[in-house]
């Protein structure tokens, strides 16, 4: 009875523990797969990763007039943000919502040629307090 009454116990907590735990931290980088929601409670913020509206980044080993670009969105607290990964404007990549800053520092697979399945995405995020 008591090892029934230890180990309910034991559930208890960590249920509140997992409940009340950040899924992602501040001030450093995180993956995102698509329509992947996570939580971080002390900055009072949900962040999700709804798709990637264009990827137009040049495929490796192909000549491209442009390097192209790729274009995320994610909604925060229910609210649309869209970051920018293009080559030599890292500030498109850059948001300021409130007092956090958004970094979208990669977006892959990078392309080879082959259209890539939206599942298939990952998104290394920063979001950094001021």
């Amino acid at each position: 009875m008591k090892a029934i009454l230890l180990l309910f116990s034991l559930s208890i907590f960590l249920a509140n523990t997992c409940e009340d735990a950040d899924t992602f931290p501040l001030g450093v980088s995180f993956t995102l797969s698509p329509q992947q929601e996570l939580v971080n409670k002390s900055a009072n913020m949900t962040v999700k990763w709804l798709e990637v509206s264009e990827d137009s980044r040049c495929p490796k080993n192909t000549n491209c007039v442009w390097e192209g670009q790729a274009k995320v969105n994610l909604l925060v607290n229910g609210d649309p943000l869209t970051l920018t990964l293009r080559d030599g404007k890292p500030e498109e990549a850059q948001a300021l919502v409130g007092n956090y800053i958004f970094t979208a520092e990669t977006l892959s697979p990078y392309p080879e040629g082959e259209t890539i399945a939206p599942a298939d995405y990952r998104l290394q995020l920063k979001i950094s307090s001021l």
